[in-house]
């Protein structure tokens, strides 16, 4: 089963789901809760082929590194993992307190070793799949307090629960995930396209209505630009603009393309989701390459708007 159908079919009702709690229709707030009684609690699978998990952490044990002998707090832990082309996309996220706001140190890597046998032995040995099909949202909490876990196999086993209200999995586990990621981040990297050969960016958003936005950023030699943008809305009348782009902002784009991975991007799987609209970024470099990225891969959501910062700049902004 491919992750795009397995995405596709979690968004669709199942008749083994029941309702565990649901608040009283005049209430403000409360608690809904589900249970899909189909859920496994094992999973016999040994081929992963996704990962997504974050959880606050109800024990502030002194871990650094994923080691219990460092001598820094984990309160916090956020992990993806997905195949994307010939490497693997990694994410981790972590912090010393609970609180979503606080400071994290954020990490990703485009790796050639494959992290999933080292994540099936993990989810084993922490027990991650003892709260498969469970999924509870209390309405009304000033943050998400917990967390939530998607985890995917070849043979269409998934993991899947949440909770906002209290911590899905344990501090080992957040310790164990920790070390597992930051050990497969020094592995060998997949060299990435230099972003100072970028020489233009194309973005394109067709609407379902058949209206379109495009746009194109020429970067010139000294680092400005020029954007160029065409759009159509509900007539067919179209709406031209050329406009100057700044080195400052040539640079950021160029900045936010680096932090967030996203030329990696294009091989991540498709999110399962139904857009109203799709867009594209493709990427034209002085050496002849192009490279395109769409709007509806499954990324973390630590970088996901990546992408959204971009088609601001170019359909917005300018």
């Amino acid at each position: 089963m491919s992750l795009k159908d397995l995405f596709s079919k979690k968004n669709k009702s199942d008749d083994g789901i029941i309702v565990l709690k649901k608040p009283d229709p005049q209430a403000c707030g409360g608690t809904y809760a589900t249970l899909d009684t189909k859920a496994p609690k094992e999973i016999a699978s040994e081929e992963m082929i996704f990962f997504e998990a974050e959880s606050a952490l109800s024990g502030w044990r002194q871990v650094s590194g994923g080691s219990k002998n460092g001598s820094e707090p984990l309160g916090f832990v956020s992990a993806f993992a997905s195949p994307s082309g010939e490497g693997f996309f990694l994410y981790l996220e972590k912090s010393g307190t609970f609180r979503r706001h606080a400071d994290k140190i954020v990490s990703w890597a485009f790796v050639k070793e494959d992290i999933f046998p080292s994540l099936v032995k993990l989810v084993r040995e922490q027990g991650l799949a003892k709260s498969n099909g469970l999924h509870s949202t209390t309405h009304g909490l000033p943050e998400n307090f917990g967390g939530s876990a998607e985890i995917c196999y070849a043979d269409g086993e998934v993991i899947s629960f949440s909770n906002n209200q209290h911590p899905v999995f344990s501090t080992e586990a957040g310790e164990a995930i920790v070390e597992v990621f930051e050990d497969a981040m020094r592995g060998e990297r997949i060299a990435l396209p230099d972003v100072s050969g970028l020489k233009e960016i194309r973005f394109e958003e067709i609407r379902k209505n058949g209206g379109f936005t495009k746009a194109a950023l020429t970067i010139n030699a000294d680092g400005t630009g020029i954007n160029a943008k065409q759009s159509r809305y509900d007539d067919p009348t179209v709406f031209e603009s050329e406009k100057p782009v700044d080195k400052a902002t040539v640079d950021a784009i160029k900045k936010n393309i680096e932090d967030t991975g996203l030329f990696a991007w294009g091989g991540l799987p498709e999110s399962g989701y139904d857009f109203i609209s799709k867009k594209k970024l493709t990427f034209v470099f002085e050496n002849g390459g192009e490279l395109t990225v769409t709007n509806d891969r499954k990324t973390p959501g630590g970088l996901s708007n990546g992408f959204f910062k971009i088609e601001l700049e170019m359909t917005t902004r300018h």
